[in-house]
């Protein structure tokens, strides 16, 4: 198929009144394709659109498939980062469909656990009653995201880690917030962000001279507006509030940028355990 007529062909499905809600293409993305090849110009010639970025991902070989790739934190140049046994068992607290203060995306990872700490150290009992309900959050919902946390559950068998859910937020660790959308989105997903993992590393050895600080996890309802797309982005997000802190980059993987499957692959679990195994400097507490 040559441009021109695949510019055609994309020209047609826009004028489907279906094209938005069936497929995952972003529709202004899929609206300038169309009018540039259609003018005869370049794949190379298009222009950058605010919304859904999709990143190609890297071709594996069959070895790598089953290999761990490099969970380590980007901030800090790629140091491991995880829990100590004595952390554990992880607490989880999932809020009943809460939404944080709406900030640029870009802000979030800067102020959260901060905000978080502060609010439930002002009113330990009831630290989020100024907090309204995400649009589309139901009582179901957290029960696909505690679905979607489950499947890091195997590893508790070997040794790794362990965590537990709680009902008092105040006793958390890993605090799960929700929104609609992710307002300013700029990275991988855009506007079409499933989730958002804010967690603070501290050196191993200066722990004494800092206090606990909660990982908090924020997932789009809108985005995540199916079952099986909230399981995927809750276990996802997890798997960064474990200590994978950079994306796979193979899109076999469930903690790809741009996740687009929605359970474990062998090489998340292999990361897992690589990671587990190895002694860091950094830890989150």
């Amino acid at each position: 198929m040559n441009q021109q007529v695949l510019g055609q062909s994309l020209a047609q499905s826009l004028g489907n009144e279906n094209f938005g809600k069936k497929s995952r293409f972003s529709y202004r993305l899929a609206q300038n394709l169309s009018n540039t090849l259609m003018n005869g110009g370049s794949l190379e010639e298009l222009q950058p659109v605010n919304g859904l970025h999709l990143t190609p991902g890297l071709n594996r070989s069959a070895k790598a498939a089953i290999e761990p790739y490099n969970p380590g934190e980007p901030m800090i140049n790629m140091k491991l980062v995880r829990w100590l046994k004595n952390s554990m068992p992880i607490a989880i607290w999932i809020s009943p469909g809460l939404m944080l203060p709406s900030v640029p995306f870009d802000e979030i990872p800067n102020t959260r656990c901060d905000l978080v700490y502060q609010m439930i150290k002002t009113n330990p009992k009831n630290p989020f009653a100024t907090l309204s309900q995400a649009p589309n959050w139901t009582e179901s919902t957290n029960e696909q995201v505690a679905n979607g946390i489950e499947q890091w559950r195997e590893f508790e068998k070997e040794g790794l880690f362990q965590f537990g859910f709680t009902d008092n937020p105040a006793d958390a660790q890993v605090l799960i917030f929700f929104t609609d959308i992710f307002k300013d989105a700029s990275g991988p997903g855009g506007v079409a962000a499933g989730g958002i993992t804010t967690a603070k590393i501290f050196p191993q050895d200066k722990l004494h001279l800092v206090h606990k600080m909660p990982v908090i996890i924020e997932l789009s309802t809108v985005v995540n507006c199916e079952p099986e797309k909230m399981q995927a982005s809750s276990a996802h997000e997890f798997g960064h509030a474990l200590g994978i802190k950079a994306h796979s980059p193979y899109r076999e993987d469930l903690m790809y940028v741009d996740r687009v499957v929605n359970n474990l692959s062998p090489a998340d679990k292999a990361t897992i355990r690589y990671l587990y195994h190895t002694n860091t400097d950094y830890v989150m507490y």
